[in-house]
């Protein structure tokens, strides 16, 4: 049985998903109104690790930005594991609220376009429907990849502008984990403000989109009035910066090695997807043939998850379920602390805070990912994935 923080009458424990790549001022908005809103006690974040959902590298490690996050007012982090950032919305989704229900959060707060959780409800309702399905399935058959499929499948049914927006689109999926799981997990969606997912920077607002502070950053621009100050400091001093292009060698190499047989074998790989690959395999570099093998039935991100799949080696044949099997601890401070140890005698999975020699697959696929992001960001992370739990 998992215990709910409503059960427990002296706490309410808030749970948010982030990424922070790299953490801005809009995230600490976002961690300020999750605070006010909720009540909360304690506040979780279940956060990527060294890749992220749109299936590129972090542009810092993991613990880096778990050191962030506990200086920006975070009580726990817990790991989303690599295998789990590499999927499409609604497998993310669904992992992300397990852990979150694992550790008895009551409430959700997620950034929306809309910040309307009646209409965002309404459209998680639509998607259980027959008439969504049947329509979904017409598109699906059409050729488009199932993003796209159920965008259009959604906007036969309603003229809602929801599912246009990213973060709109995600709030809906962890609307959908929430049904599926059957959790009493309140959600709430507060409005993004100033810049939207995909913005270019814009000098006049004082909270930038993450994309538009990764090329800033990755030009060798200032971003100092747009993060935290010890966000700054630290990128100021860190080095390497991580994008796909610094492992265009690796992608190189591991495209010659396969042939069809083995990439019919990788996960992810489907519908022909390895034909399409080993067609373009000689054109150079991540940006290139990603935009040479983007379509309608295969989105951009779901072909930068597909190659990182195919570099990480990971196989349909791994014994990896979307049932999450553990939680690792990345960082907490006294109150995340308190929270662990009020709830653990209750958790159904190990609660993993320091690393040993028997390891779950799933883990075994997550310390792969650091030793391929360690080979280009120069510091000595894998052996950081042995130390102790982050305590702040």
């Amino acid at each position: 049985m998992i215990l709910h923080a409503k059960e427990l009458e002296f706490m309410k424990t808030a749970g948010i998903v982030v990424e922070y790549n790299p953490m801005h001022n809009g995230h600490i908005h976002h961690i300020k109104k999750t605070r006010e809103l909720s009540g909360c006690d304690t506040l979780i974040a279940v956060m990527s690790g060294n890749v992220v959902q749109r299936g590129e590298f972090s542009i810092v490690d993991k613990f880096t930005k778990t050191k962030w996050a506990l200086e920006a007012g975070i009580d726990l982090v817990v790991e989303l594991p690599a295998f789990y950032s590499l999927q499409s919305a609604d497998m993310f989704a669904y992992t992300s609220i397990q852990i979150l229900e694992k550790l008895g959060v009551d409430t959700l707060v997620f950034g929306s376009e809309s910040g309307s959780i009646d209409t965002l409800k309404m459209q998680s309702e639509l998607m259980r429907t027959d008439v969504y399905n049947e329509s979904l399935k017409t598109y699906m058959n059409e050729g488009y990849s199932y993003p796209s499929a159920s965008r259009y499948a959604l906007e036969s049914l309603t003229d809602s502008m929801l599912i246009k927006a990213p973060n709109d689109i995600l709030g809906i999926q962890y609307l959908n984990a929430i049904h599926k799981l059957k959790s009493p997990m309140e959600a709430i969606a507060i409005k993004r403000v100033e810049s939207g997912y995909h913005e270019p920077y814009n000098e006049d607002l004082s909270i930038q989109s993450a994309t538009a502070l990764r090329s800033r950053l990755i030009s060798g621009e200032n971003v100092k009035s747009y993060v935290p100050s010890y966000v700054n400091e630290t990128l100021k001093d860190y080095g390497s910066l991580q994008t796909l292009s610094n492992y265009d060698e690796i992608l190189s190499y591991t495209l010659n090695v396969h042939s069809k047989e083995t990439l019919e074998s990788i996960f992810s790989f489907e519908e022909g997807l390895e034909n399409l690959v080993l067609k373009h395999r000689d054109l150079e570099g991540f940006d290139k043939l990603v935009n040479a093998l983007s379509s309608k039935r295969y989105t951009n991100a779901r072909i930068k998850r597909a190659l990182m799949h195919m570099m990480l080696d990971i196989k349909k044949s791994d014994p990896l379920t979307f049932e999450v099997p553990y939680l690792r601890i990345l960082g907490m401070n006294a109150t995340g602390k308190s929270h662990l140890n009020t709830i653990k005698k209750d958790l159904d999975v190990p609660l993993i805070t320091k690393i040993t020699r028997k390891k779950h697959p799933l883990l075994e696929t997550e310390l792969k990912v650091t030793r391929i992001y360690g080979l280009k960001i120069r510091k000595n992370l894998f052996e950081k994935e042995f130390d102790p739990v982050l305590i702040y």
